[in-house]
């Protein structure tokens, strides 16, 4: 399903879930960490030609939303302008709309969904020396970690959006990421603003 060029010796492993265009903590891993490899899931067609144009190396891109694996395998993406990054599979409201000189839902593209544990299921686990992991999907974190099965139990670190701030509806909460987090890591960090780390149990 998935053709990845992995490394032939042993690797830290690093997935970015959302990289927006210019994948900052993609970057920043292969800057400061020679040993990984980077596996990047990112739905909006804009960011992905972006990304594809820094030709960057040991780092896989993978063209998609990570969801839950329920229900259909296309879903529908609000492309937001003027800063794509913001785009969500979520619509948004008033608080992100009217933000600044004002966004707008430039355009409405289906795109495909996979859940994390599908790209996972073909990593060569026995020359993976850690495994960390980023989501930053704007409100859709809780249905893309769903999505990891039980590699969710081989994750060592893990930075999450942790909210919104109301700017999507339909959003998953703070507590409802939380509490499914806490069944598996433990919390290292809230910064009160956006943004959580937790490690391995």
């Amino acid at each position: 399903m998935y053709e990845i060029d992995f490394p032939t010796t042993n690797f830290d492993l690093f997935v970015d879930v959302g990289l927006s265009h210019n994948a900052p903590h993609t970057l920043e891993v292969l800057r400061n960490n020679g040993n990984a490899f980077v596996i990047g899931v990112e739905p909006h067609p804009g960011n992905c030609e972006s990304v594809r144009s820094l030709n960057l190396p040991r780092f896989n891109l993978i063209e998609a939303g990570a969801y839950d694996g329920e229900g259909d395998n296309t879903l529908s993406l609000n492309m937001m302008h003027p800063d794509p990054g913001t785009s969500s599979f979520l619509e948004p409201t008033g608080e992100l709309l009217n933000q600044g000189s004002g966004y707008s839902i430039s355009e409405k593209v289906s795109v495909k969904l996979v859940t994390l544990e599908s790209i996972l299921d073909v990593v060569p686990w026995e020359r993976v020396s850690r495994f960390d992991l980023k989501t930053d999907t704007q409100g859709f974190d809780y249905k893309a970690l769903k999505g990891l099965g039980h590699y969710i139990n081989r994750v060592q670190d893990l930075q999450i959006e942790s909210t919104t701030h109301g700017q999507y509806e339909k959003a998953c909460t703070k507590e409802e990421l939380f509490s499914f987090l806490n069944q598996h890591m433990r919390m290292v960090r809230d910064d009160q603003f956006e943004n959580a780390w937790f490690t391995k149990k």
